[in-house]
């Protein structure tokens, strides 16, 4: 990378990029406003020039702001990239060696790491895919005598484990981050400007959005005939270890028959009605469910 003092208005600021960076808090915004303004700006800004001969900043926007205001002039890093995506897993991957960044702020940062590495992946796959059917295309026919399957290439991804011990994060605050993404983007946000944490996120949840989050469960299992199957195989055991005895109850003996028998068995029918009430209530809903959506 060459270092190269630029002009104020020589760059662009690409609004989507800039929404990756984690922003500063108002006294460190200050504190390096204070030093730039005293010293110079002695760290490079990081451009990266496209293609077309753009000049996008990747990083360093809040030193970029500083200057441009107090006409500091600035020195900048050109990096070289495939495409805006890879721009995208730069901004990130920096992102995340920041020191001033809480666990919290750093399992944002993470999981978008995560997201977008996986993306590029993908991306990657599914182009040598096409090259390699592109290639099996040029074959004549006439010498095929059987079709010859498009093998993908092999990639293997970032799961969340790996991405967690490579974040020296634990594994539970990387899900709590891609859970929030889904169904509270704008809480997801404010957790990466380190405004609230990701337990006080739950507090909010649970006031605005109700049951929202117990909802992924049967998103991603409730589908699957695994699910169900699970619920039937609980139900079926209900009675389980105690069928026999129950049995056994119900040819009782007058020569067995005591006070205590008698207080038993009321006991075990109020039971058996709390269960009847329960499973009727169930049983009405799911019957319901089911001529909904027929």
């Amino acid at each position: 990378m060459t270092t190269t003092l630029t002009a104020v208005h020589d760059l662009s600021i690409d609004s989507e990029l800039q929404s990756l960076v984690a922003p500063l808090s108002a006294d460190e915004f200050e504190m390096l406003q204070a030093q730039i303004i005293e010293q110079g700006c002695l760290t490079p800004l990081i451009v990266w020039k496209t293609e077309a001969g753009e000049k996008i900043l990747l990083d360093g926007h809040n030193r970029h702001e500083i200057c441009t205001k107090n006409g500091i002039a600035f020195p900048t890093r050109n990096v070289k990239l495939a495409d805006r995506d890879h721009a995208k897993l730069w901004i990130l991957e920096h992102q995340a060696g920041r020191r001033n960044l809480t666990d919290d702020q750093r399992a944002i940062v993470w999981n978008e790491i995560r997201e977008q590495r996986s993306k590029i992946a993908q991306a990657e796959k599914l182009q040598k895919a096409r090259h390699i059917k592109l290639n099996s295309i040029s074959v004549k026919i006439a010498d095929i005598e059987q079709p010859v399957p498009v093998v993908l290439p092999k990639t293997k991804l970032d799961t969340r484990t790996l991405v967690a011990k490579e974040a020296k994060l634990p594994e539970n605050k990387l899900r709590q981050a891609q859970v929030l993404k889904k169904h509270q983007p704008a809480l997801y946000e404010q957790v990466l400007a380190g405004r609230i944490t990701l337990r006080e996120t739950k507090k909010l949840q649970s006031k605005s959005a109700g049951p929202q989050l117990d909802k992924t469960f049967y998103n991603r299992a409730g589908r699957k005939r695994e699910f169900y199957n699970q619920i039937g195989r609980k139900l079926a055991s209900v009675f389980n270890g105690v069928d026999q005895r129950l049995r056994e109850l119900s040819h009782i003996k007058k020569r067995d028959w005591c006070p205590e028998t008698e207080e038993g068995l009321n006991r075990l029918l109020l039971n058996l009605d709390q269960i009847t009430q329960q499973t009727e209530k169930y049983r009405a809903s799911l019957k319901k469910v089911l001529k909904a959506n027929r």
